[in-house]
């Protein structure tokens, strides 16, 4: 290993591309309602801030 690197990189991989991956999904599903006349304001807004709120995860465990 190069001489600082930290070996927490390897820990969050795993865990930050699930939060990126369950994030796109929320995204594509909402994509999928809006297409078929099924999302209604709420719904959208509480499937945005679980998709963000996913998305500030995976940055806060890159950050580490």
């Amino acid at each position: 290993f190069k001489k600082g690197y930290k070996m927490s990189k390897f820990l969050y991989k795993e865990q930050v591309k699930d939060l990126i991956t369950d994030s796109a999904d929320i995204v594509r599903m909402m994509g999928r309602s809006l297409e078929n006349g099924h999302l209604d304001t709420n719904s959208a807004l509480h499937n945005l801030s679980a998709a963000l709120t996913k998305l500030e995860k995976a940055a806060d465990l890159v950050r580490k």
